[in-house]
């Protein structure tokens, strides 16, 4: 029997939605959202990270409250730039945020796009963006050699430690599941080579399913069965009856939070908005090409009615036809 999808929500962290009225950021309601979505029909709240270019709660620390309220929902982060940090105090907090979860906690990294603010965060935290792609790299293999709890040493061209061990080490043995993003062929290699799993920002079912080939390739080149690796796609969706309504506001929304960007954005990611019926159908094209998790972001200010029409009119409808879908 195929195993069910599996459905995040993409908790707001920076939209105007997060202000409280007396302008300040509202911890309490980005708090109250996770336990919400806990006790609908989600299996997971994931938060995104960014220090200048689009400044937002920090994403660890963030879970960790968050972790405090809720039980039973997976934590992620999509996605943690790791290249802005050394790996070693990364390697402690993220181990230390798993076992503080109970092992409930999924490690989605990227490096961010090349645009300029991006480059100029990379700036501030003292690094190149031209290296994002080699830092990643060694970071991943620090922190999954220090989270086996044994001495470790690494020698890199970034980052050099020697005989480092680790503790407390994370819930899970040999650390939390590593999710990484991108999909060209360099990112598609470093999933196949050192990730648990893949979390690509995709535009089209088409290009999920080419890209998804190419990793389980890479896979079996790097020795490693690709079924293993689980495949997390970041989704954005306004569910509504009134499709006219639905488009202006997520357009609106996109508009606002990635100002003058958001149409290239909108050629890049899987955008939806329309009735519940035809946002399973959008949502099952990217199951049907190998997607298991969606993590699910509502273009709305409006989070709690879009939150409630997923879970009562969209899930019912993708749960009804999950045993046709690939495993």
């Amino acid at each position: 029997m195929t195993a069910p999808l599996k459905f995040g929500y993409l908790i707001p962290t920076r939209e105007a939605v997060m202000r409280a009225p007396d302008g300040r950021a509202d911890i309490g309601r980005m708090i109250e959202l996770a336990v919400r979505a806990e006790q609908g029909a989600f299996d997971s709240v994931w938060i995104g990270d960014s220090i200048f270019a689009r400044p937002r709660f920090e994403a660890l620390t963030t879970l960790a409250a968050i972790t405090a309220r809720t039980q039973r929902v997976e934590l992620g982060t999509a996605v943690y730039l790791t290249p802005l940090r050394h790996p070693v105090p990364l390697a402690q907090t993220v181990g230390n945020l798993d076992l503080l979860s109970g092992g409930r906690f999924l490690f989605g990294i990227g490096i961010g796009p090349g645009a300029a603010a991006v480059r100029a965060e990379y700036a501030a935290c003292g690094t190149d963006y031209r290296y994002s792609g080699e830092r990643q790299e060694e970071g991943l293999r620090i922190m999954k050699g220090l989270w086996t709890g044994q001495p470790f040493t690494f020698e890199g061209k970034h980052f050099q430690i020697r005989n480092a061990t680790l503790h407390p080490l994370p819930a899970r043995p040999g650390g939390p599941p590593v999710l990484l993003a991108g999909a060209s062929e360099r990112p598609l290699r470093r999933a196949a080579q050192y990730g648990d799993g893949w979390l690509p920002i995709s535009h089209d079912p088409q290009e999920f399913s080419e890209n998804w080939k190419k990793l389980q390739e890479y896979s079996a080149q790097a020795g490693r069965d690709p079924a293993k690796l689980m495949r997390v796609l970041y989704v954005t969706l306004n569910v509504s009856s009134d499709v006219a309504r639905a488009g202006t506001e997520s357009e609106a929304f996109l508009e606002g939070y990635y100002g003058a960007m958001h149409k290239q954005i909108a050629r890049t990611q899987a955008i939806f908005a329309g009735e519940p019926e035809a946002c399973a159908d959008f949502i099952r094209a990217f199951a049907t090409a190998g997607a298991t998790h969606f993590i699910v972001r509502f273009s709305s200010s409006d989070q709690e009615p879009q939150m409630d029409r997923f879970v009562a009119e969209v899930v019912p409808r993708l749960n009804s036809s999950t045993k046709s879908l690939p495993g």
